[in-house]
């Protein structure tokens, strides 16, 4: 079977001298050598790992058993200790990244990344992009790209290492505007979060655009719902892609290789484990479970089992690519999405997939203030009253009593301004 494009990029990442792709095993070995690597490098030049992994036998680390028994380390340390993380001098940084987590007052986590580090993040862009757009075709990115080091400029890069072409539209404020953009630079091919880019198909929709002049979708930096995929698949005519990544792991961390495929793990750059919340320990391929991330090879700020907060799992079998290289369930989310409701939780993401099916309806967002459901609706006035009987209908909301009150919106911005994480909010706009 021919190489994709992904295992291109992991063999060359991995410094691979065979003549075939390695095996999954083959992968695990020299992952666990890197690891060991990373781990005497940290020790050796961070305070703060020279504290947590003293007395431990590196060299003993084989398995992922093994590996599993360090101590984890949490967004709390990159909030307390980021200088105490550092294994190079301040000097070697080339971008420092500051994030303020939603509804905290307390310090913000500081990430560095040092100029390897994003060439790294570079070269799987470069990759991974390869999958859906080629030479002389365009991408709309609705990201920022004037900020060195951020995800746009490196997107950017990447794509003219290839031949592509890359036009950052920054963060949508308007889904028609970019709409007439995609149209205006030829773009064939759309990168953004899924809440933005069904903004602009619902616009595409309404304005009678043709299929296939959109000719594949990344959906990244949030959650991606099946109900997204199913409106932008429908209406684009159109292949669409899933990305699952971190500021912390380099902002790349798994993507598909086709539609519904699974995300591979960058699986030279970030090594992922599946734990249970609780306990800690390792669960098996399949199971739901806290993520953990590990950076092997990262020498200015690595990171060695760190608890993300997020919840998804290992897909159990090979993709039918024979790529060696896992796949995460593309159904991520956090482990404390959603608000109590009565003995019940109301959660982000089953409200995703109740309400993006809504014909007409283009984007939505949810408060919770006491007994009543707020809910702003991008969209038609029709798919207004089709949000409050969906909503009704969920044993969550119906149990609670809840009142749901609709404000709709009918200008073509998203219902939340900005690129921050998608949650219910706690109190009404």
């Amino acid at each position: 079977m021919a190489q994709s494009h992904l295992d291109h990029w992991l063999v060359r990442r991995m410094g691979w001298s065979g003549s075939r792709r390695p095996s999954s095993g083959e992968v695990r070995c020299w992952q666990m050598e890197q690891l060991r690597a990373v781990i005497e490098h940290a020790r050796a030049n961070s305070p703060f790992y020279g504290r947590t992994l003293a007395g431990f036998d590196v060299e003993a680390i084989r398995t992922a058993e093994d590996f599993s028994r360090l101590p984890m380390m949490t967004a709390g340390d990159l909030r307390e200790y980021p200088e105490q993380l550092l294994c190079v001098s301040q000097d070697d940084i080339a971008r420092v990244v500051t994030l303020h987590s939603s509804g905290t007052t307390g310090k913000p986590k500081r990430v560095f990344h040092t100029q390897d580090d994003l060439e790294a993040t570079i070269n799987f862009f470069d990759w991974g992009m390869r999958i859906m757009i080629g030479p002389g075709q365009t991408a709309l990115v609705l990201m920022p790209g004037e900020r060195t080091g951020g995800v746009g400029m490196l997107l950017a890069e990447a794509l003219t290492r290839f031949g592509a072409r890359c036009v950052p539209h920054g963060i949508l404020e308007d889904g028609k505007a970019a709409l007439d953009q995609i149209m205006a630079e030829n773009a064939s091919c759309i990168v953004g979060p899924a809440a933005h880019v069904n903004l602009i198909a619902y616009w595409w929709e309404r304005l009678g655009m043709p299929k296939g002049r959109v000719q594949s979708v990344l959906l990244c930096w949030d959650a991606a719902p099946e109900a997204v995929v199913r409106n932008l698949e429908r209406i684009f005519g159109c292949r669409v892609f899933r990305h699952w990544g971190m500021i912390e792991t380099g902002l790349g961390g798994a993507v598909e290789c086709e539609p519904g495929s699974g995300m591979h793990l960058r699986e030279a750059d970030v090594y992922l484990e599946i734990v249970d919340p609780d306990t800690g320990k390792l669960v098996p391929d399949g199971d739901v479970g806290e993520i953990v991330v590990s950076t092997p090879l990262r020498r200015g700020m690595p990171l060695i089992r760190y608890r993300t907060g997020d919840s998804g799992r290992i897909l159990p079998d090979q993709c039918v690519c024979g790529s060696p290289m896992r796949r995460l369930d593309p159904h991520v989310s956090r482990i404390s999405d959603g608000v109590p409701v009565g003995s019940n939780r109301l959660r982000l993401a089953d409200l995703n997939e109740t309400l993006y099916p809504i014909s007409g309806l283009a984007d939505f967002a949810v408060a919770l203030s006491k007994d009543t459901l707020f809910v702003r609706v991008c969209g038609s006035a029709e798919s207004g009253r089709r949000a409050h009987d969906a909503l009704a209908s969920m044993p969550v909301v119906a149990e609670a009593n809840l009142a749901i009150e609709i404000e709709m919106n009918n200008d073509a911005a998203p219902a939340v301004p900005g690129l921050g994480k998608r949650q219910i909010l706690d109190t009404e706009w």
